[in-house]
């Protein structure tokens, strides 16, 4: 019986109703063998029967324990009657729950437990064979068949009830209870049956010297069983050594991948948490399938790495055809996990996750429960967890909004019973988003991190309004420089935020130039608050790695995504951004990068004028790369000089002492 916690209501009343009949059983024996002519041989019986149930054997994965007492208690029945048996047994279930420091209601349960079955058996075995206790009557000559009636009776009873508590404690349905753990005790109850006959027959042939004889079978009894239950204890926990491993190879590697993701940081273990708890919480109690689905709530974007990165980390809606690409990834995660040989089945909760409750869904169109039970779970998990997330191409929603939309597709995408479980307990089921990160996520956010410092510290201070240089001067001080011809980088973006600021409402711009060799966007020309130059996106991440992937603008997207986080909050928080590649003569020179604190700040008419602007801007950003023969370091000291610009690095320090 478990000791697990505290006892559910049905389980508190099934204990109050076998204690109800069995006590009064075990009281009315004592009371009965107080005042018979029983030998007083059935003493030693009772004590045998407590001495060798004092040899018992845990049975593996739950807490319950047998012995092989029932022998001696068997033949004290034969031989004396069932109130030698119920007594002897009852005595022993109470040895057992002290030794095992039991709670006070599984012992009154062991006692009643074992008496009634005792005492049922022992009624059943005297009606059949119509005889006396045999230590007055010879046995009859269907001694063996009432005897195997006995013993399947005390069986059935003994184990029933015990299965049931069980069952009911631990939430399991009885069957597969009493079928795995239980069932295999039928043959230690066959050979307890046999020595008990043996007993009963020395006794009453050679008297209580034969006895002796016997014992040793007893305790052959107990080293066969041992060894059993030994060796499939040893066995039970080396599977479950390999599957700690295997689920937490699993979990390292797909967590690894999802950190790649700055904004889906812990996706995966989020979901792994929430998904088995909601099966928790549906009733799910199969090993097996929790199992799969604990590996596939880790794995079920895998096939995400056939999925181009720009695709993955487009900062806007996927147009139809990259749409058609991105469901790619259910069924080729699938074919890759396939070549896994998993004890239990992940592939098609992996493929089927994305499937529709009315049968709209993707790869294979099924509906309701044709959909694996799995993906059905995963599916309002994994949607949950994305509402709530920051992603590409907007900011997080707040729990009720994303419920909202979870009980708006009840019925059409999810399933509707896991959707209102899931209402009722997403509280208390779901991770919070301040969870501890698992080591790998961790371990790439503090390099992600690191990399950061170096830049903003290579990047040394922002540009423009940081240097307090006046706007005119340094829009007079570009301009005369360009109509010389040897505008330069930093004159070329002086320009262009001077004059585009005012006319986009923004509050911010990045000039990115590609960086081949290192496959990145730099920022080389910076403006506003929370930008520093030497910021990097590597091509196809962020909005301005995305821009330069796809050659495609980005409008509106999270400027986080390019800065970081910290952006989104203080006195002047950024929340919207328009990017566009800049490309001259086909080839592709750099990102502009505009921000704004206000939300939706850009509309599809200034991505029509910055369109415009946006060739010959790469064309003066590819003759100042040409003919400007300045180190970025100059570039950065001359975009926020007087128009004479500094001679000396001592003059530089005059302007701030």
């Amino acid at each position: 019986m478990s000791q697990a916690g505290s006892l559910p209501v049905s389980a508190r009343l099934f204990i109050a109703i076998v204690s109800l009949v069995g006590v009064p059983i075990v009281v009315n024996s004592t009371l009965v063998l107080i005042h018979s002519n029983i030998p007083p041989e059935w003493v030693l019986f009772t004590i045998l029967t407590l001495g060798s149930g004092m040899l018992t054997v845990k049975v593996p994965s739950i807490e319950t324990r047998v012995s092989v007492s029932e022998a001696g208690a068997f033949a004290a029945v034969l031989l004396f009657g069932p109130h030698v048996g119920v007594l002897a047994l009852a005595l022993d279930a109470v040895r057992v729950s002290l030794h095992w420091k039991m709670k006070v209601e599984q012992t009154i349960f062991n006692f009643a437990n074992l008496g009634l079955s005792m005492w049922v058996a022992g009624s059943v075995f005297f009606l059949v064979s119509g005889t006396r206790p045999l230590y007055l009557d010879p046995p009859p000559p269907t001694i063996l068949l009432c005897l195997a009636l006995m013993t399947a009776t005390y069986f059935a009873a003994n184990s029933g009830l015990t299965a049931s508590i069980v069952a009911l404690a631990n939430r399991q349905p009885l069957r597969s209870v009493w079928m795995k753990h239980y069932r295999p005790l039928i043959p230690s109850y066959i050979a307890a049956a046999s020595v008990s006959l043996l007993l009963v027959l020395a006794y009453r042939e050679a008297h209580l010297m034969a006895v002796a004889l016997i014992l040793p079978l007893l305790g052959v009894c107990y080293l066969t069983v041992r060894s059993s239950y030994g060796r499939l204890e040893d066995t039970r926990e080396h599977v479950a050594q390999l599957n700690r491993l295997l689920i937490s190879t699993v979990e390292t590697l797909a967590t690894a991948i999802d950190a790649k993701d700055e904004v889906t940081h812990d996706h995966v273990r989020r979901v792994q948490r929430g998904t088995l708890a909601l099966a928790a919480e549906l009733g799910v109690k199969d090993a097996d399938q929790l199992k799969a689905i604990e590996a596939a709530a880790l794995l079920h974007d895998t096939g995400k790495i056939a999925v181009p990165e720009h695709i993955l980390n487009k900062p806007g809606r996927l147009t139809p055809s990259e749409y058609e690409q991105m469901k790619k990834h259910a069924p080729i995660g699938a074919q890759i996990l396939s070549s896994i040989e998993f004890p239990y089945p992940v592939v098609p909760i992996v493929r089927h996750h994305h499937e529709n409750w009315d049968g709209t869904g993707y790869p294979d169109g099924i509906k309701g429960d044709a959909i694996p039970l799995g993906a059905r779970i995963l599916s309002v998990v994994d949607c949950f967890d994305a509402l709530t997330s920051d992603r590409p191409y907007r900011r997080r929603m707040t729990e009720a909004q994303a419920i909202q939309i979870l009980l708006e597709r009840r019925g059409t995408m999810y399933d509707p019973a896991v959707v209102d479980v899931f209402v009722n307990a997403y509280s208390r089921i779901m991770p919070p988003a301040t969870a501890t990160p698992h080591p790998v996520a961790q371990a790439m956010g503090e390099a992600r991190s690191h990399d950061r410092e170096e830049d903003r510290t290579d990047a040394g201070v922002v540009v423009g309004a940081g240097y307090g240089i006046p706007d005119g001067l340094l829009a007079f001080t570009s301009l005369s420089r360009a109509l010389d011809g040897h505008a330069r980088l930093s004159d070329v973006g002086a320009l262009t935020w001077l004059l585009s600021r005012h006319i986009l409402a923004c509050d911010a711009m990045a000039i990115f130039i590609v960086d081949e060799a290192g496959d990145r966007v730099v920022v080389r020309y910076a403006a506003g608050p929370g930008i520093a130059r030497g910021m990097s996106s590597h091509v196809g991440t962020g909005i301005a790695g995305w821009v330069a992937a796809t050659r495609k603008p980005a409008v509106n997207s999270d400027p986080a995504l390019d800065l970081g986080a910290v952006v989104s909050s203080g006195a002047r928080p950024l929340r919207s951004c328009v990017a566009l590649p800049l490309v001259d003569r086909d080839v592709l020179v750099g990102v502009l990068a505009f921000y704004a604190q206000a939300p939706e700040a850009f509309t599809d008419d200034h991505l029509r004028l910055l369109d415009l602007v946006a060739p010959k801007l790469a064309g003066s950003l590819t003759a100042a790369a040409a003919g400007g023969g300045h180190t970025p370091d100059e570039e950065l000291e001359m975009a926020c000089a007087p128009a004479g610009g500094y001679r000396t690095a001592s003059q530089k320090a005059s302007q701030y002492h």
